[in-house]
């Protein structure tokens, strides 16, 4: 008989493998680089993401991207022992058993495929998703001269866009706006914004937990038609992209510098918290103490400790960790920076 892994509460902050699902296209090296592993001799360069704290799947290429426990149980099992411990009353109370976060390492070994994702409204009545999947990203390597696309430059009428998603060709990227990035930089991406994300990029990302995408440049990738319109409909697929214009004032609001914050602080822009935070903890004059929460938690730099009613423990740039409510309020000390990454307010 196979032995079972026995769901617990969470008797302390748990420390995540890396959980990299095969993907379209190609990265790793900088996420292993990151974490401080070695890079495996089957490593087939198309490992570009890291899914930390999930509970969702792929929409295609296989269906993984679910976290599972050091102690062998899938995370969904887990939260559903004890959903109170690890997401608090508050958050069970008004969400269910579930984070309603997904949180990634995301490298760009290629630029990435301009896309966007659909927003609550359009998830909840074509794709049976109460999720939509708006997205940030927090800029933790850049490569010289790094740079992403957010949103058409110009308003485009729905033929154009349908014009231009049958082309296939770089007029699709040339329409976006370009935003050259540097590690410290944080971006918001609202669900309906094309966009993409260019090669040379390591990124901390925060979103809504799906995998919905609609590939509007996909005969570069191989994707198939069902993967690249998420199984519906071409024209009703683009119903759910935005068509501009995004300007240069939308821009500055979606954006924030992270590695400004000292102490501890937000490192996204207010419109993101309907759908998630992230919170920059770094205890430049003295120990930093941070309110409990159900959290993902990504040292990115130095070294120190994190002491909660489970005890001390010690962390360096590169670990990945997932904190339950259950622990309590957290200190963290020494010459050390980490971002937390948490759900909606309850």
């Amino acid at each position: 008989m196979t032995d079972t892994p026995t769901t617990t509460a969470p008797a302390t902050t748990a420390t995540l493998a890396a959980n990299t699902p095969r993907r379209f296209y190609r990265g790793g090296e900088r996420i292993l680089a990151f974490r401080g592993l070695d890079v495996p001799a089957d490593f087939d360069g198309y490992r570009p993401e890291d899914w930390v704290g999930s509970t969702a799947h792929l929409f295609a290429e296989g269906g993984g991207g679910v976290t599972t426990l050091d102690t062998g149980v899938p995370l969904p099992d887990a939260l559903r022992s004890d959903p109170h411990g690890w997401l608090g009353a508050a958050h069970v109370a008004r969400f269910g058993e579930e984070p309603h976060l997904l949180t990634k390492l995301l490298d760009s070994g290629e630029r990435l495929p301009v896309h966007s994702h659909p927003s609550r409204e359009f998830a909840a009545a074509h794709l049976d998703c109460d999720h939509g999947k708006t997205e940030a990203w927090i800029v933790l390597v850049a490569e010289p001269g790094a740079t992403v696309w957010v949103g058409f430059r110009d308003e485009l009428s729905p033929e154009a866009l349908a014009d231009l998603v049958d082309a296939q060709d770089e007029r699709l990227l040339a329409a976006l706006n370009p935003i050259e990035v540097s590690v410290g930089d944080a971006v918001l991406v609202p669900a309906g914004q094309p966009h993409a994300i260019g090669e040379g990029v390591l990124i901390l990302e925060l979103q809504e937990p799906t995998d919905f995408s609609v590939m509007l440049e996909h005969e570069r990738f191989g994707l198939e038609l069902d993967h690249a319109f998420l199984g519906l409909d071409r024209a009703l697929a683009l119903r759910s992209v935005d068509h501009g214009p995004v300007t240069a004032e939308r821009l500055a609001s979606l954006r924030r510098r992270w590695a400004d914050v000292e102490g501890h602080g937000p490192a996204l822009p207010d419109e993101a918290s309907a759908f998630f935070s992230a919170e920059v903890v770094r205890p430049v004059t003295g120990d930093v103490t941070v309110p409990a929460a159900y959290a993902a938690v990504v040292v990115v730099d130095g070294s120190g400790t994190l002491t909660s009613r489970h005890g001390t423990r010690e962390v360096r740039a590169g670990d990945v960790l997932l904190v339950p409510h259950a622990a309590g309020d957290v200190t963290v000390s020494g010459d050390v920076t980490l971002i937390r990454c948490l759900p909606p307010t309850a």
